[in-house]
């Protein structure tokens, strides 16, 4: 019998080459992001401006934390977003956990330490956010209190009447105040700590950022508030003062993450490897100043990655089992 080989190779020859499909061109990148409109104004033109080509392609879709993960959560069997940019990396880690987020290490974020991303690469943080004091200066010198300067000072009865909080089972900053203490004394003396603070307290409101605007206006002397919002009221005239309390600082950071089943991966990773550049990082510091997670971005004033930050495990922070504990725990507590 004669080789086929010859015969075979022949037949190859004569049919035209065929080509692999090359993989289909992503047109698209939608961001869902809590970053607030005027900083996003600031962060976006940088995008644009380093990326104009993929920002040709993009659009962001802006909500507050809670409501834009409970999305992403409806979503899960269909994606609507990409890439989830600036969320509370407790509210990413209960995302994946619930199987919401895909890994990826964005390039560069090996310059972030490792206290600020997901153990897994399920996010990576980039912005800080620290809980301080909102003192207002014309309101203490007219009830001739002296401020606050340790979560210890709060409890003295000086105070009573004259704070105001938020509630954690509404405010993204009051859950992260609540595991930060549960951290900081162990939950026993937490408890202990909240009950002798929530006889201090004038008010609980339903919004983080209610306590800061209200010690900016002057309607309490103290609120328990995010600092960056606090200096912003500063820079716009408001007579206040972001006291850091000496025995610890409450704080978290603001991450990104790609999310799973994503129809436009290969750009949300490209805005991911941004996200966490200098130069992402440079526009984030026009608002928020030092509260930066990568260390070598030049800013002005002390950098919040080194002060003193009370040690909590952001895995287990975000955990929503812990999370609904502790909250449950609250609100029988100290529900009003």
């Amino acid at each position: 019998m004669r080789p086929l080989l010859p015969v075979v190779l022949a037949l190859v020859l004569l049919v035209p080459a065929t080509p692999w499909p090359a993989p289909a061109a992503e047109d698209k990148l939608v961001v869902y992001t809590a970053y607030e409109e005027n900083e996003l104004k600031t962060f976006w033109e940088q995008f644009k401006k380093d990326l104009p080509d993929l920002a040709g392609k993009a659009s962001y879709i802006r909500g507050s934390t809670g409501p834009t993960m409970a999305r992403v959560e409806a979503e899960k069997a269909n994606p609507q977003a990409d890439v989830i940019w600036g969320v509370f990396n407790d509210y990413l880690t209960g995302a994946a956990t619930k199987g919401l987020l895909e890994p990826y290490a964005a390039q560069e974020s090996q310059a972030i330490p490792a206290r600020f991303k997901h153990p897994e690469n399920m996010w990576q943080g980039v912005t800080l956010l620290t809980v301080a004091f909102a003192v207002n200066q014309k309101k203490m010198t007219e009830l001739r209190l002296t401020p606050p300067q340790s979560w210890a000072d709060l409890l003295d009865p000086k105070y009573k009447g004259h704070i105001v909080m938020s509630n954690p089972s509404t405010s993204g900053t009051a859950y992260l105040l609540l595991a930060s203490h549960a951290a900081r004394l162990g939950e026993d003396k937490m408890w202990q700590y909240y009950e002798a603070l929530d006889r201090n307290l004038s008010q609980v409101t339903k919004s983080g950022g209610a306590p800061g605007r209200m010690a900016a206006s002057g309607e309490t002397p103290i609120g328990v508030a995010l600092a960056y919002e606090v200096e912003v009221a500063k820079r716009q005239g408001a007579p206040i003062d972001v006291i850091y309390p000496a025995d610890g600082i409450a704080w978290t950071f603001e991450g990104n993450a790609l999310v799973k089943g994503a129809k436009n991966p290969q750009n949300a990773k490209r805005f991911l490897d941004w996200a966490v550049s200098k130069a992402a990082m440079t526009s984030y510091a026009a608002w928020r100043g030092a509260a930066l997670t990568r260390t070598d971005v030049s800013v002005s004033g002390p950098k919040i990655s080194e002060m003193n930050l009370i040690a909590i495990d952001f895995v287990k922070a975000g955990d929503p089992a812990y999370k609904d504990r502790l909250v449950k725990r609250w609100l029988e507590k100290f529900s009003r």
